[in-house]
């Protein structure tokens, strides 16, 4: 198991392209439109990884299969908790982040809120009926994430 200072110092190595990208960006084309075409690469990048671990799983079984995987990480992932993994919802915690530690660090806070923001957006590879529900972000201040997805009826 990686330890936080290992965990930290890949995310950091991770983030340093996106954050020169996002730091040019906004020079170039102004803070908005930087924003909108930064949120939409987080986006991308979230709606594959969630597609990469539901790979083969049919959409019926999709928010049931990313409990059960949400499960498996608790095993390597101390900041990481699972509150409820039903068939209908989905409830995670997490007390710690990487991406916002390093955003932090850098001072690029508004990257970290956009990778955050970007989980709403994907959320239908899930499931086109699944929401997300989360009123609490390290980014913006809490002292955890919380994540809730629901299969609305």
């Amino acid at each position: 198991m990686a330890t936080f200072e290992e965990r930290l110092a890949q995310e950091e190595a991770k983030l340093m392209l996106a954050t020169y990208f996002a730091e040019a960006m906004t020079e170039e084309l102004g803070k908005e439109r930087a924003r909108e075409i930064i949120l939409k690469g987080w986006a991308k990048y979230g709606a594959d990884k969630i597609k990469s671990r539901l790979e083969g799983v049919p959409t019926a079984d999709r928010l049931e299969a990313l409990g059960e995987w949400f499960k498996k990480q608790t095993e390597t992932r101390p900041e990481l908790k699972v509150i409820e993994a039903t068939p209908k919802k989905l409830s995670v915690e997490f007390s710690w982040c990487p991406t916002y530690e390093v955003c932090k660090k850098t001072g690029n806070m508004e990257l970290c809120q956009m990778y955050c923001d970007s989980d709403f957006i994907v959320t239908d590879v899930i499931h086109p009926k699944v929401k997300l529900v989360r009123d609490k972000e390290l980014a913006y201040g809490a002292t955890i994430c919380n994540h809730s997805w629901v299969m609305e009826e």
